[in-house]
């Protein structure tokens, strides 16, 4: 503040001070002193407290996947393919996706947008996704008017890892996701028994 300022406010503080006197504030009525208190509750006791462990957040499976912004309209997505495959044959999955919303849905994406990864029955990654795979320029246009199907892409599993090398018969997991940069659209994964 400026001194000016500061000057003014100190002389009507001032004035203000002198105009008031004791004898201008009002008097209690007869035969009261003081008013009396409020009545107050007493402080509430805190409950014991017993140490407990720490809490640790549940561990989330890693993935390999691409994470982007997902589809925005009501839908459901599928992956339909083979329950079991036979070892030295390849399985074909594909992404199936509902419109279950009152509004077309319309996807413009690569032919290679459907990325997968498959997991051992112990949850780690034994096939991660691959992404030095040669794909097609192309543009694939997919339209699914509400209340219908399509599919819109699918992906090959021949039971071996990213290496090309065999993995043993057991129970695996295939995860998959649809990403164009744009719109991730994830559906459940599935299990499939490797014989």
């Amino acid at each position: 503040m400026t001194s000016r300022l500061l000057l003014t406010l100190a002389l009507i503080g001032g004035g203000l001070a002198s105009a008031i006197g004791v004898n201008d504030i009002p008097a209690l009525p007869p035969g009261v002193t003081t008013p009396a208190p409020m009545p107050t509750a007493p402080a509430p006791t805190p409950a014991p407290t017993t140490p407990t462990a720490p809490v640790t957040p549940p561990a989330s499976t890693p993935s390999s996947l691409p994470v982007g912004p997902a589809l925005g309209q009501a839908h459901r997505a599928t992956l339909s393919g083979p329950a079991t495959l036979s070892v030295g044959t390849t399985g074909e999955w594909t992404l199936q996706l509902t419109n279950t919303g009152q509004t077309p849905i319309h996807l413009e994406h690569g032919a290679c947008d459907l990325k997968f990864e498959v997991l051992n029955a112990a949850g780690n990654i034994v096939r991660p996704v691959v992404n030095n795979t040669v794909c097609t320029m192309q543009l694939v246009i997919t339209d699914v008017p509400p209340g219908q199907t399509r599919d819109v892409l699918s992906i090959h599993w021949d039971g071996k890892d990213a290496g090309g090398t065999p993995l043993p018969a057991g129970n695996y997991t295939l995860r998959a996701v649809f990403w164009d940069r744009h719109v991730t659209i994830r559906p459940p994964q599935v299990q499939v028994t490797l014989r």
